[in-house]
């Protein structure tokens, strides 16, 4: 790799790193194809979480100005606008994995998000206004920051063979691995996180009254429908058959269920072309369950599991969210 030994140049470093010894941002794995795209990925993730806590900072500075976030880190820095995902370009940017136009235009994107945010927090210390037209800019710059950061984790997701080829979801194989890693860090943050479990309702009926290319297309419109609606840092995988998975990070139960009966409205007011002539009304029955420290990933999925059962007993076409996750059931009672 060409560029492991050229530092990243000082105006490109966050504040922190040229004046406090910040520890930098390192540069792209050395052991080959498989670490390199390792790393972009674990960069890409990393700048997503670290952008998403920046935007809350920006809005909270905005709304609540005399306040502190409790257990901020941040809250105490002069630099409100200090992240790694510049100088880790900056030292990377020689990379031919990262010498892309996609790759250059996501870091445009993240340079002009910050300007629009150093903008429009430094006229609200000025005047005490909030500059709608800036306001509206910066929210625009992040929506196509995430945005393009999401493709460009597919794109590299699917050099390495994460991705479902049929549906464009993340494979199952990937999807341990991340559950695990989320797990992990919601132990660590103590941060809410779920998983859910959406299942079409009556989905072989398709397969066998129109064979199995019209439950192909059906699978792929689904698949659409939940990548395009949830949030920009949710993930859906293909979890096997007709069935996905979701993981909703920074969700508690009820921030959980709102998103998942607005996915299952727009499932039902979805109905899939599968010929000319033929169009198929299409619902899903979805049960969901919270991370515990006191769960392993596969127990977590066997939770939502049991709550995606509960939905289907119900009627199907619903929601179902798996409660009291700690709470041992009562002698003779099944817990739903």
């Amino acid at each position: 790799m060409n560029d492991k030994s050229q530092p990243a140049r000082a105006e490109n470093l966050p504040a922190k790193s040229r004046q406090t010894g910040h520890k930098m941002p390192e540069s792209v794995a050395d052991g080959g194809m498989a670490d390199a795209e390792r790393d972009i990925l674990a960069e890409l993730e990393k700048a997503l979480g670290e952008h998403i806590a920046l935007l809350l900072r920006w809005n909270r500075k905005l709304l609540l100005p005399n306040s502190s976030a409790p257990n901020d880190p941040h809250d105490a820095d002069d630099d409100d606008h200090d992240c790694d995902f510049g100088a880790w370009h900056a030292l990377n940017r020689h990379n031919r994995l990262i010498d892309q136009p996609a790759m250059h235009a996501l870091a445009t994107t993240h340079q002009q998000l910050h300007d629009s945010a150093k903008r429009l927090l430094s006229a609200y210390e000025v005047d005490g206004e909030v500059d709608s037209a800036e306001f509206d800019m910066m929210s625009l710059r992040a929506e196509s920051f995430f945005a393009q950061l999401r493709r460009l984790e597919r794109a590299f997701r699917t050099a390495r063979s994460d991705v479902d080829p049929l549906t464009g979801t993340y494979n199952r194989q990937t999807m341990m691995g991340d559950l695990n890693s989320e797990r992990e860090r919601t132990i660590r943050t103590q941060v809410p996180t779920a998983i859910a479990l959406v299942d079409l309702d009556h989905f072989k009926s398709v397969n066998d009254t129109y064979g199995h290319q019209a439950g192909d297309v059906v699978l792929q419109a689904v698949a659409g429908i939940l990548q395009s609606h949830v949030r920009p840092f949710d993930k859906v995988y293909r979890y096997g058959g007709e069935e996905f998975l979701i993981c909703l990070p920074n969700a508690d139960m009820k921030q959980c269920a709102r998103v998942l009966e607005r996915l299952r409205r727009v499932i039902e007011a979805s109905p899939v072309a599968i010929s000319d002539d033929t169009v198929l009304p299409i619902t899903a029955s979805i049960g969901a369950a919270p991370m515990t420290k006191n769960r392993t990933a596969e127990q977590i999925i066997e939770k939502a599991d049991k709550a995606l059962y509960a939905a289907k007993e119900g009627g199907r076409n619903r929601v179902r969210v798996w409660r009291n996750p700690d709470r041992k059931p009562r002698a003779g009672k099944h817990q739903k």
